[in-house]
C-alpha cells in the first residue's frame, strides 16, 4: 500500500513535469491586465469604430447643405413644316431652328429650410423661314423668298423658396443631422460603458484567478497533511498502535484531497484561459503561458453610503446616458411630425436680368446694364383636404413612442437603484465574512494542532484528526473565497455606481 501511495504522487509530480514543458510564466499585476484588455479585448476593439461610424454618418448628413453645381451644352433643331391658323389670314411660313445653348447654375439649401438656385444661360439662335407659299411676303427677302436670322439671347437669374409653416424650423434634413448628433453622444456612452464593462470583466476574472492560485496551495497544503498523517497511521498500525481500519480511512482522506487538488488545477487552467481571452486578440501566442497574478487576495476597507452610490449611478452610468439621449432623439422625432401636421406655406420669389442682341457680347451689356429685368414673388399654399391623417397620425404614434421610452428609462433608473443596492449590500456582506472566515481558520488550526498533540499522546484518534485537517481545509477555503468575494464585489458595486474608470484612474478620450 505504501508503494502505491508512492506512485500515485510519483505520477503526479510526472503529470505536472509534463504539463509545464514549453510553457512560460508571465507575472501580471491587475493592472498590467486591464490595460492589455483595453488595448487587444475584441469586444472593445470592434465598439471602438462605433464613434467613428457615428461620426462618418453625422458629417455625411451635412451634405444636404452642400451646394450642386449644374452645366449643359447642347444643339436642338426644330424643323417646322407650314401649317394653317383659322385665326390668322394665310398659313404660316415653315422655318427650320437650330438653337445652341450653354448653361451653368448653382442649386442649394440652406439650413433655415430656404432653397435656392442660381444661374445663367446663352444661346445662339439661327432660323430659316421660308415664304415662297406666301408671294406677298417673298418678294421682302430676294431672290428665293428665304429669311436667315441669328441671334444671340443671354439671362441670368436666382429663385428662391422659403417654407413658412411646414419644413420651417425643421425639415427631414435638419432632423437627420440633430438625430446623427445624439447618434454620436450614445456611441461614445456605448464605448465607455463597454470599456467599464470589460474591465469589471478582467476584475472578476482576475480575483477569481488568485482564488484559484489560492485553492491550490490550501489543496497542496491539505495533502500534505493527509500524507503526513497517513505515513503514521501506517506504523503505528504495523506495530499494532492503531487498528487496520485507521490506515484505510487516512488513505482515503489523500485520494479525496488529490481529487480536490486535480480540480482546483482545473480550475485554474481554466480561469487562466479566461483572463487570455479578455486580454489577447491573439490566443495562440499565449496558450503556453502560465499567467501567474502578481496580487494576493486582501480585504481593503471601503466606506460605504448608498446616498452617494444612487447619486453616482443615476448621474454618471453611461448605460442611463445613452437611454437619455434615446429619449432626446424621439423627442426631435415628435418635434419633426409635430411640424409635419402644418399646411404648406412658401414664400417663393426670383430676380433675373436678360439681353436678346446680335452678338454674344451685346447680350451681356443688357444683363451688365440691367436693361431687361425679370422678376416674381408671391406665396404658395397647400393643404390636404382630408385632414393630413398621415401626418397627425405620425405624429401622435411618435408622441406615444415618445412616451414609451420615458417609462423605460424610469424602469431602468429604478433598475439601476436596486443593482446598487444589492451589490452594496455584498460587499458589506462579504467583507463581515472576510473577518470571521479567518477566525474560523485560526480557530480550525488551533483545534486541529491540539488534536494532533492528542494523537501523539495516545488519547485521539486518526478518524478525529482526519475530520479537522477537512475542517481547516474548508475554513482555508472559505476564508480565501471571502476575500475573492468582496474584492469582486468592491468592482461591481464600482461598475453599478459609474465609477469603474474612476477607481482604476482611468479615462476615455474619444477622438
Amino acid at each position: 500500500m505504501l508503494r502505491k501511495t508512492v506512485f500515485i504522487l510519483l505520477l503526479t509530480t510526472f503529470v505536472a513535469d509534463t504539463r509545464s514543458e514549453g510553457q512560460t510564466n508571465r507575472l501580471l499585476s491587475l493592472s498590467e491586465c486591464i490595460q492589455l484588455a483595453l488595448l487587444h479585448n475584441y469586444d472593445v476593439q470592434i465598439e471602438r469604430l462605433a464613434p467613428e461610424i457615428a461620426r462618418f454618418n453625422l458629417d455625411g448628413s451635412y451634405g444636404a447643405y452642400e451646394p450642386s453645381f449644374n452645366a449643359s451644352a447642347g444643339e436642338r433643331f426644330l424643323n417646322q413644316p407650314a401649317t394653317f391658323d383659322s385665326k390668322k389670314p394665310g398659313i404660316d411660313a415653315p422655318y427650320e431652328l437650330s438653337t445652341d445653348a450653354l448653361g451653368l447654375g448653382i442649386t442649394g439649401l440652406l439650413p433655415t429650410g430656404l432653397s435656392y438656385d442660381a444661374g445663367g444661360t446663352a444661346s445662339y439662335l439661327s432660323a430659316r423661314t421660308d415664304f415662297s407659299l406666301s408671294p406677298k411676303d417673298a418678294v421682302l427677302f430676294p431672290p428665293n423668298g428665304i429669311r436667315d436670322t441669328n441671334q444671340y439671347f443671354s439671362v441670368s437669374a436666382i429663385t428662391l423658396r422659403q417654407p413658412l409653416l411646414r419644413d420651417f424650423w425643421i425639415d427631414a434634413y435638419r432632423q437627420k443631422i440633430w438625430v446623427n448628433k445624439k447618434n454620436l453622444k450614445i456611441s461614445e456612452m456605448a464605448l465607455r460603458w463597454k470599456i467599464m464593462n470589460t474591465i469589471n470583466a478582467v476584475q472578476q476574472t482576475y480575483y477569481e484567478l488568485v482564488f484559484a492560485r489560492e485553492k491550490i496551495r490550501v489543496e497542496e497544503k491539505a495533502l500534505e497533511l493527509a500524507t503526513q498523517l497517513l505515513k503514521e497511521t501506517r506504523k503505528r498500525v504495523e506495530v499494532g498502535d492503531l487498528p487496520p481500519l485507521d490506515e484505510k480511512q487516512a488513505e482515503a482522506q489523500v485520494q479525496t484531497v488529490q481529487t480536490d487538488l486535480y480540480t482546483a488545477e482545473q480550475a485554474l487552467a481554466e480561469q487562466q484561459n479566461a483572463l487570455k481571452n479578455l486580454m489577447t486578440d491573439e490566443f495562440q501566442s499565449w496558450v503556453d503561458v502560465n499567467v501567474e497574478p502578481g496580487e494576493g487576495l486582501i480585504a481593503v476597507p471601503q466606506i460605504f453610503d448608498r446616498s452617494d452610490s444612487w447619486r453616482s449611478a443615476i448621474g454618471s452610468r453611461p448605460d442611463l446616458v445613452q437611454l437619455r439621449l434615446e429619449l432626446e432623439k424621439q423627442g426631435i422625432v415628435v418635434r419633426y411630425r409635430f411640424n409635419q401636421i402644418f399646411p404648406r406655406l412658401d414664400l417663393v420669389g426670383g430676380y433675373g436680368l436678360q439681353g436678346w442682341r446680335n452678338s454674344l457680347g451685346d447680350t451681356f451689356g443688357d444683363i451688365r446694364d440691367q436693361s431687361n429685368p425679370i422678376y416674381s414673388y408671391g406665396v404658395e399654399f397647400s393643404i390636404p383636404l382630408g385632414g393630413n391623417r398621415a401626418a397627425r397620425n405620425g405624429y401622435r404614434a411618435s408622441r406615444a413612442v415618445k412616451q414609451q421610452a420615458a417609462l423605460q428609462l424610469k424602469k431602468v433608473e429604478q433598475d439601476v437603484l436596486v443593482q446598487v443596492d444589492d451589490s452594496l449590500k455584498a460587499a458589506q456582506s462579504a467583507y463581515k465574512r472576510t473577518n470571521s472566515t479567518r477566525e474560523a481558520r485560526v480557530y480550525a488550526e488551533a483545534a486541529l494542532e491540539a488534536e494532533q498533540k492528542k494523537l501523539q499522546n495516545g488519547v485521539s484518534t486518526p478518524f478525529v484528526v482526519l475530520q479537522l485537517q477537512q475542517k481547516m481545509t474548508d475554513a482555508r477555503t472559505a476564508e480565501i473565497r471571502a476575500l475573492s468575494d468582496y474584492n469582486k464585489a468592491v468592482a461591481q458595486l464600482a461598475l453599478n455606481e459609474g465609477n469603474t474608470l474612476e477607481k482604476n484612474r482611468l479615462s476615455v478620450d474619444v477622438k
